[in-house]
């Protein structure tokens, strides 16, 4: 080893107010443990005195974040839920608006957009004029019966306009 790497290391294991001239190897355990207790003390002599309030003061600063950020989730969640419902509400609206006036059933309506509901709105009028017309047939609708009914199969066949 060279002399400036003895002395080096030999400053390490003398005590504050001791200078050591020359290396002294650690021959025992009871040497190494004094050692070893010297530079933790040194180490220690370097850590804050106030690291425990320290300590404190920090958890402390975690805990108000953690319930500011609880409360700040909680308000997020209640904004986003209105926020839904408003959008479901302003939907309803448009869907029951569009289907009065075009005169179709608010539930036969389909699309998520005005034009969307107004397009679907027009394809059912559509539909709705091609399939004919929407009144029921009556048949004999506005004949009187006659005066003279032989037997009621007699009526049930002139009511209901069959001629067996």
């Amino acid at each position: 080893m060279s002399e400036q790497t003895e002395t080096a290391v030999a400053g390490e294991h003398t005590e504050q107010g001791q200078e050591a001239s020359k290396f002294e190897a650690i021959t025992s355990q009871e040497d190494f443990d004094k050692a070893i207790q010297a530079r933790i003390a040194r180490e220690r002599a370097k850590i804050p005195t106030d690291y425990e309030e320290l300590k404190a003061q920090a958890a402390k600063f975690q805990e108000i974040q953690e319930s500011q950020k609880t409360e700040a989730e909680k308000v997020a969640e209640r904004l986003a839920a209105a926020e839904k419902r408003a959008v479901e509400l302003e939907a309803k609206a448009t869907r029951a608006e569009v289907a009065a006036a075009k005169g179709v059933p608010v539930g036969l309506l389909s699309g998520g957009t005005k034009e969307e509901l107004e397009a679907s709105a027009d394809a059912l009028i559509q539909f709705k004029g091609e399939s004919g017309s929407t009144t029921l047939h009556v048949p004999n609708e506005g004949k009187s019966p006659t005066a003279q009914v032989d037997s009621k199969k007699q009526f049930a066949k002139n009511l209901f306009g069959r001629s067996d």
